[in-house]
């Protein structure tokens, strides 16, 4: 292993090369320097890192650690926010900001992905717009949560734009969480969900998993998987997620990029828990 990376079964080639002869880190950017940043990993496990600040009720800077199932403790990507303060604090659902994701264990790392979102708020669960006392307060939430057409996560690799991540409005009481994913073109490729707001795993996360289908948007069949595992005790009171993105067919590294960022996006938007 080197620093946080098990390179067993999944070495690069002129790996041993590598490691005898480079440092930790040049040996990390063997691995994920290459044209796919997972190694062709068939599924990667992504775990969010607690921050002590929220136990005061305060947003932090979301961190996420990315290994492979089998070795979840051998961090080869590290995942880190960044964004304005007041934003996070105030509005955090809603918020801009910008996720890069760095090779290693730690934000020192190059930055091998560069993630991009707007600002624009998540779909609310329709049960609360049931209730008129809540109308002078959803309404206009709605109203500014869609004004430009919904979030977007602009994906880029060292400063070129593989693509983007866009969750789309529905109407009101269509109760469904979605995002389409496209190229660098804009062209539709695969769609993920729509998954309802009011199942279980969104719901009552600690009882049940959440998994989100990702079709292809010519055929409608699935092509990959992304699952938000059911909350251990521990990950409900620090309010942490752990998720894994199942690949599936897709063997283009761009598209697995682009998947990984609707990953993070549904997790931002649906999954990440508030106060």
């Amino acid at each position: 292993s080197i620093r946080g990376v098990s390179m067993a079964g999944m070495q690069p080639p002129n790996y041993q090369n590598a490691m005898t002869t480079a440092p930790p880190n040049a040996a990390l950017s063997a691995f994920v320097g290459g044209p796919d940043i997972f190694g062709s990993l068939p599924e990667i496990l992504v775990t969010q890192e607690f921050a002590m600040i929220e136990l005061c009720g305060i947003e932090a800077k979301n961190r996420y650690r990315v290994a492979a199932p089998h070795s979840p403790n051998y961090t080869f990507l590290f995942a880190q926010e960044e964004g304005e303060a007041c934003e996070r604090i105030c509005c955090s659902p809603c918020r801009r900001l910008t996720m890069n994701l760095h090779a290693g264990s730690d934000k020192l790392g190059q930055v091998m992905l560069t993630m991009e979102k707007t600002w624009a708020c998540p779909m609310i669960p329709c049960p609360l717009l049931l209730h008129p006392g809540a109308w002078w307060l959803f309404c206009p939430w709605m109203a500014i949560a869609y004004k430009d057409g919904g979030p977007q996560f602009t994906v880029k690799r060292n400063g070129q734009v593989l693509g983007s991540v866009w969750d789309p409005p529905m109407p009101i009481f269509y109760c469904k969480a979605n995002s389409i994913i496209r190229d660098a073109q804009g062209r539709a490729l695969f769609e993920c969900g729509p998954n309802s707001l009011c199942d279980a795993g969104m719901c009552c996360p600690c009882c049940a998993d959440e998994v989100v289908p990702v079709v292809s948007i010519t055929d409608r069949k699935q092509v990959a998987t992304i699952t938000r595992a059911m909350l251990t005790c521990t990950e409900l009171c620090t309010k942490t997620n752990r998720f894994t993105v199942n690949f599936g067919s897709v063997t283009d590294p761009d598209q697995r990029a682009l998947i990984f960022a609707a990953a993070m996006l549904f997790d931002l938007q649906y999954w990440e828990q508030k106060d």
